[in-house]
């Protein structure tokens, strides 16, 4: 029976750490050798669609890119899962319908990963996030404070229930220009206290339309919880890709694990394909 990674919730915490473990191991260069990997992305990606295809590659699979969706008929959606669920040993899929990874996992024929459904969920982000914390604290990452700065994103609302699994107290505050005097406040505060200082998109996303981005790059953060990043020591977090919220200023700043998200999103995703078909 084929396994796969739908939602954070159905992973355990020993399954976690046993990803971690294998993360640490790295791409394994016969680890998915004689199976084929299906890149079945529906909406834009960058990180995410390159990433599981060098995961896959780098472990032995074949790689098949299902390419853009305007090379694809019109037809309805069970007909394209039919064809879909044949392709490949194991397949990642984002969709801007919220159920169509689990629609295509329900028909027990390949391991599916979602890899990003609608605004709802993107569990392989938030295993990323969780890993860099452990490369950049110690793999006892119990205690340690994320503040989210804006509203919750699919990957963010993924992290906050991975978090009670890691003992990871998670709070947010919004980025208004003006809020109330007591907002304001709460909000420096905890900007000042985190470990940890989680920067969400600011610019426009359209999670229903292959075509993410609405339109131009959103605002920078209002004037108050500038100043007060600035004056923080937590470090800074960002899925990318980024907008004004995130200036180079912050992105290449020596408190940044930016860079290392990316760079650790390899491991995972690795660790991720192969567990998935390990088990099943």
């Amino acid at each position: 029976m084929p396994r796969h990674l739908i939602d954070i919730s159905e992973v355990s915490r020993d399954e976690v750490e046993q990803l971690f473990g294998m993360a640490d191991e790295g791409p394994q260069p016969r680890g998915l050798a004689g199976l084929t990997y299906l890149s079945a992305f529906f909406q834009e990606s960058t990180r995410t669609r390159l990433g599981f295809m060098a995961a896959a590659a780098r472990q032995g699979a074949s790689v098949v890119d299902m390419g853009s969706t305007d090379r694809l008929r019109l037809e309805p959606t069970e007909d394209q899962q039919i064809v879909l669920a044949g392709v490949g040993d194991v397949a990642a899929v984002r969709h801007w319908n919220a159920s169509f990874a689990r629609e295509l996992a329900s028909r027990n024929r390949c391991c599916v990963v979602n890899a990003g459904a609608a605004d709802v969920s993107h569990p392989t982000q938030a295993l990323i996030d969780a890993y860099t914390l452990t490369k950049a604290f110690g793999r006892d990452v119990s205690g340690l404070h994320v503040l989210f700065v804006g509203t919750f994103l699919r990957s963010a609302e993924c992290f906050q229930k991975l978090a009670p699994v890691l003992g990871v107290r998670v709070t947010q505050c919004g980025v208004d220009a003006d809020p109330s005097p007591d907002e304001r406040s709460r909000c420096q505060a905890e900007l000042h206290a985190a470990d940890v200082i989680y920067i969400q998109s600011l610019s426009g996303t359209d999670y229903s339309a292959s075509n993410l981005n609405r339109g131009l790059s959103g605002p920078g953060l209002p004037r108050w919880a500038a100043d007060a990043v600035d004056r923080s020591s937590g470090r800074i977090m960002h899925a990318l890709p980024r907008g004004a919220e995130l200036p180079d200023s912050w992105m290449w700043n020596e408190r940044s694990l930016v860079a290392e998200q990316v760079e650790y999103g390899l491991s995972m995703r690795s660790a991720v394909l192969r567990l998935l078909v390990e088990s099943s």
